[in-house]
């Protein structure tokens, strides 16, 4: 029963710390007792009121006893009420308050609600009217006087309408169940009322704590403030001539407080000439005085003084003096120096925009500088180019030299390029080799071209490195505002492209950007997105070519070749999205993907016919082809000497020993390894000796001629030769004549492949090929 009690007094404050509940306690005890005694004295009024409508009835001596009782309990509340009336409340009340408010509030409620319970029924008329009405305005009333309090305006309502309710459930009709009706609307009301008025004065108390506790940390911080203030305290009248400083600002200005009161704050803090100030503290210095002329108030304005000869920064902030009558009196501000802050800012700032290394501007400044040039070009159709230079060969040197030297040769290009560009114009280093020269002032494309010749002369020129001398050049991509765009990201991009393009021609030299150019970026970037897509889906496919007997027409192998059938740009040729895929990491997914089609295809075929799968460099170095192959071997169920890997020369050129024991590991697996486009230009035939091949596929550009030059046809029958000495399997590639065929026959080529044999096909094509090879492949005579 008393965990119920005091579940029911805490209606409004659960869930609030102690010391907020106590706060809120005493607001609602103290709004109560405000009220208190009108309640009292309407009790006793409405008591007097009800003895003399009583009088003449048969309940004179019970309402007369019953009146005495009130005006009794009244007069108690009354008179203590008066006695402490003086009594400073206190700033916490416990919940004994509220809960005594309870019970005497439940006391009076009972009181009230006993006299229409028990008379109503046999009451006259008028008698019945003017006890509803009483109980309405008692109701009523507590509603308002007891409203902080919930609990108490509750039980208060709630008895006096429950012994109205009562006594009009004894009489029953039409009349009694409305006003029945009434009464209890009445009590939702008041307690609705009740609940929400305790919810307002909880969020005022909590916001009076809140601002409470914000006065006494400000109070605290003043307090400290004037304890250790680094800051100098100033007031001026309306004259600006001092009337108080403290004694930092008498210690800042190097004299005695007493000789500055009374000087005018102006002329004792001077500014420094106006050529030797930048746009920003001018612009600074003017708001100042622009606000003490307009008497506004300003806050951190900094402004550059000379103090002694020596210029410092200082940062103050400052509002306008007026009296009751509203007539301007001066200032009062508090200003510190900043000087170390701001040089210690400007130095951040500087390397934020610059580079610690060269000193040049960084990619930060560089948008800057864009952004400035082309606001000139919108404004006055000044012109500008920007140039991205890439240097050739720093990589190497940076790696064979030590980043010390790369550094100092970084150092001297720049000192360099400021040798070569105007004062106007903007040199920034983007990072590593990379720099960007924003030319300005730029009439005709010849401009541009020109600059670019001379940093190529200049920059091609050795470099002495403290005794290491380097010789490196420069790729150069151009683009041209207004023509190449109109914002910085776009001539940024384009510039790039121009330069990619002299990247791609071989380094050296210089190139504008052209709109098909960026056509092409785009389309490769679309490759790049949508060939990420199809290796994701097993979007691939893969067509076979056949090499077959140059004697017979059978097909001894198939060359499986990867084809992309784009949806929108339709065949791709492999020599666009293979060299993307090595570039985009991509190439070990694909080739994982071809593999796996053309070993589960051949392990269809007849057992004397193979299929031979291309490598990327890229695939033989990693340490995972051998596993990859193996897995894929006993996956599908291929023997491994169906299976051919083809490799390029240029895998060889820096092979390492993974490449060797790759080789090796696979050889020993029983899969046979050929060298494809042998004789492009770096064959050696050591290669021969060291990697054991099964076969060497000769390129194509040593057929075409065999059948009328003469040359062609001795290496061709050299190369027969030796392999059939070496016994290595040849495939001659590339044959698309039937003379070429014709040739090779008559020197016992054994295996040949190209056009003239078939074009590479479809699986269906394929399967075509081997139900013929019952009666041989006709082969062009």
């Amino acid at each position: 029963m008393t965990n119920l009690l005091n579940w029911y007094v805490s209606l409004g404050t659960a869930g609030l710390s102690p010391e907020a509940a106590g706060r809120m306690r005493s607001v609602q005890i103290g709004a109560v007792r405000k009220y208190t005694p009108w309640m009292m004295l309407a009790s006793i009024g409405n008591a007097l009121v009800l003895v003399a409508a009583f009088w003449a009835s048969e309940w004179r001596f019970s309402v007369v006893l019953w009146a005495s009782f009130i005006v009794a309990l009244a007069s108690l509340v009354l008179i203590r009420r008066r006695s402490g009336a003086n009594i400073v409340p206190p700033r916490t009340a416990s919940i004994r308050g509220i809960r005594s408010m309870t019970i005497n509030s439940a006391i009076f409620g009972a009181l009230w609600g006993v006299v229409p319970a028990l008379t109503y029924h046999s009451a006259t008329a008028d008698q019945r009217t003017l006890l509803i009405a009483i109980a309405a305005g008692m109701m009523c009333g507590s509603g308002f006087a007891l409203s902080t309090i919930a609990p108490a305006c509750i039980a208060f309502a709630g008895l006096v309408a429950l012994g109205s309710m009562i006594g009009l459930s004894a009489t029953p009709g039409i009349t009694s169940l409305l006003v029945t009706m009434l009464c209890l609307s009445y009590m939702a009301v008041i307690i609705f009322s009740a609940l929400m008025l305790g919810r307002t004065v909880r969020d005022r108390v909590l916001s009076e704590m809140e601002s409470e506790e914000q006065k006494n940390d400000i109070g605290l911080l003043l307090n400290d403030f004037e304890a250790n203030a680094t800051d100098c305290l100033w007031s001026i009248d309306r004259d600006y001539q001092l009337t108080r400083i403290s004694d930092r600002f008498a210690a800042l200005l190097g004299m005695p407080v007493h000789d500055l009161i009374g000087r005018s704050l102006l002329k004792l803090v001077p500014a420094p000439p106006t050529g030797e100030m930048t746009r920003a503290e001018k612009a600074s210095l003017r708001s100042f005085q622009r606000s003490l002329v307009r008497k506004t108030a300003f806050r951190d304005v900094e402004i550059p003084v000379l103090i002694n000869g020596a210029r410092r920064y200082w940062s103050t902030s400052a509002r306008p003096l007026f009296s009751p009558t509203g007539e301007f009196e001066g200032f009062r501000g508090v200003g510190h120096d900043v000087t170390e802050q701001l040089e210690s800012r400007k130095h951040i700032e500087h390397m934020a925009r610059f580079d610690a290394l060269t000193g040049l501007a960084n990619r930060v400044q560089l948008k800057d500088e864009l952004d400035a040039a082309l606001s000139r070009l919108n404004r006055y159709g000044e012109k500008f180019a920007l140039l991205l230079l890439d240097l050739d060969h720093f990589k190497m040197i940076n790696d064979t030299q030590g980043h010390p030297v790369g550094d100092k040769l970084l150092v001297q290009v720049a000192e360099r390029l400021r040798s070569i560009v105007r004062e106007h114009d903007s040199i920034a280093r983007l990072g590593g080799d990379e720099f960007a020269i924003v030319l300005t002032m730029v009439e005709t494309d010849k401009e541009p071209a020109n600059l670019a010749e001379r940093i190529n002369s200049k920059l091609a020129k050795p470099f002495d490195l403290n005794g290491i001398t380097a010789q490196i050049g420069v790729s150069i991509g151009i683009a041209f505002a207004p023509n190449d765009g109109m914002d910085a990201d776009t001539l940024t991009r384009h510039a790039d492209l121009a330069l990619y393009r002299v990247k791609n021609d071989g380094r050296g030299g210089f190139h504008f950007f052209e709109p098909e150019m960026d056509a092409i970026a785009r389309r490769r970037h679309k490759l790049e997105a949508d060939l990420r897509t199809t290796l994701a889906d097993g979007g691939l496919e893969v067509a076979y070519q056949p090499l077959v007997d140059a004697q017979t027409g059978k097909v001894l192998t198939f060359e499986a070749l990867a084809r992309w059938h784009h949806p929108e740009l339709g065949t791709l040729n492999p020599t666009e999205f293979i060299p993307l895929a090595e570039e985009l990491g991509l190439i070990q997914d694909l080739g994982r993907q071809v593999l796996m089609q053309a070993c589960a295809q051949a392990a269809k075929w007849p057992d004397d016919v193979r299929v031979a799968v291309n490598m990327s460099p890229i695939q033989v170095r990693s340490n995972s082809l051998f596993s990859l192959v193996k897995g894929v071997l006993e996956a599908t169920g291929l023997p491994p000497n169906r299976l051919e890997i083809e490799v390029t020369e240029t895998l060889l050129l820096d092979a390492s020993a993974q490449v060797d024991e790759t080789l090796k590991a696979l050889k020993l697996l029983g899969v046979r390894i050929a060298l494809d486009d042998f004789g492009t230009g770096y064959s050696s035939l050591s290669y021969l000796r060291k990697y054991n091949f099964d076969k060497i596929k000769l390129d194509r550009s040593f057929v075409t001629g065999i059948d009328t030059d003469p040359d062609s046809l001795a290496i061709v029958d050299a190369i027969i030769k030796m392999t059939s000495d070496l016994r290595i399997s040849l495939t001659v590639e590339g044959v698309e004549t039937t003379a070429q065929l014709e040739k090779l026959r008559e020197r016992g080529c054994r295996e040949v492949q190209g056009y003239l044999i078939s074009r590479p096909g479809s699986l269906l094509q394929v399967q075509a090929m081997l139900e013929a090879q019952p009666q041989g492949v006709v082969v062009a005579a």
